[in-house]
């Protein structure tokens, strides 16, 4: 990897991008071959050190093409994880659960499902499912210490954080802000009336939470993802007002240095915002706020605490 980091420093666009053609030919042999390990590998970093270097030298746009045209792209897409992301806004969030459960949709092209088995085993999914273990934890931490806590939950998919062990609404207001209708179906069926969904995209949210009152915790898992600073910015603003005293707002981001960053931008979808820890810190402004990364360095996460009293 230190050789071809070295060697990148020396291309020019069509150099890189005769790079690219061959990982990817390479990577597509040996999913022919059978050998879905090393094919994956080429896919995950090798990769992505091409997509780091494609964004300086603005020749993104390129390497996109030749990717989306070259005949691993269909495995790609057959692959359930992938397929799902790149389907519709929504999409993002709820491929998620493809990481956090593994499970191979019956009728899966071998290719694709050689794809599926080591991207399910990757450190990004391990990320995805510390990701939903932290939320849980933080769910369960505001329940302990609110009587009555009031969640919201934006872009969150399945909300499979609640479903690692029995979890008690009755005494949760629980809202949702999901765009996609599907998703909303999937949660008003599974949960009845004990969560409130409002199907609404996210340039709606100022109106649709004015009036609503505080919220003692606030996340959203990898939506920052999929904005650019500015809106991302305005956002914050908005979460940081619904916040009540001593409540928390958690915001995931993938990182500018994940495994899989290139393959996410060039198979799954485009326009993802990868941020460093600083560059989302740079996002934040007004109450105390932290930035941590994962042990895998695949996710950063923004936390803001709202170090105001609640209010009797």
């Amino acid at each position: 990897m230190q050789g071809l980091k070295h060697r990148l420093g020396t291309f020019t666009p069509d150099s890189l991008l005769f790079l690219a053609q061959g990982i990817l030919d390479h990577s597509a042999d040996l999913l022919d071959e059978g050998d879905g390990r090393h094919a994956f590998e080429l896919l995950e970093r090798e990769l992505s050190e091409v997509y780091d270097h494609a964004r300086r030298l603005r020749c993104l746009s390129r390497l996109r093409l030749a990717a989306r045209s070259h005949r691993i792209y269909r495995h790609c897409q057959d692959e359930p994880f992938t397929s799902y992301a790149s389907a519709k806004p929504g999409g993002y969030a709820v491929s998620l659960d493809f990481l956090n459960g593994g499970l191979m949709p019956l009728g899966t092209p071998k290719p694709a499902a050689m794809i599926f088995d080591h991207l399910t085993a990757s450190t990004f999914a391990l990320s995805v499912r510390l990701l939903k273990t932290l939320t849980r934890a933080y769910i369960e931490d505001v329940r302990t210490r609110r009587a009555r806590p009031r969640i919201l939950a934006l872009g969150a998919g399945h909300l499979r954080e609640l479903e690692d062990g029995p979890f008690d609404l009755s005494r949760v207001e629980f809202t949702v802000l999901e765009q996609d209708e599907a998703v909303c179906a999937f949660l008003g069926h599974k949960y009845q009336k004990q969560l409130t969904i409002i199907n609404a995209s996210l340039g709606e949210v100022e109106s649709s939470f004015r009036d609503r009152g505080s919220f003692d915790l606030i996340y959203a898992p990898l939506m920052f993802t999929l904005m650019s600073d500015e809106r991302a910015r305005r956002l914050l603003g908005i979460l940081k007002n619904q916040l009540a005293g001593g409540g928390k707002l958690i915001v995931g981001n993938v990182a500018a240095t994940a495994d899989l960053r290139g393959y996410l931008t060039l198979f799954a979808r485009k326009g993802l915002q990868f941020r460093c820890r600083p560059e989302l810190k740079a996002l934040a402004d007004g109450p105390k706020f932290d930035v941590y990364g994962d042990p895998f360095n695949n996710i950063n996460y923004l936390i803001l605490k709202n170090g105001l009293k609640s209010q009797p």
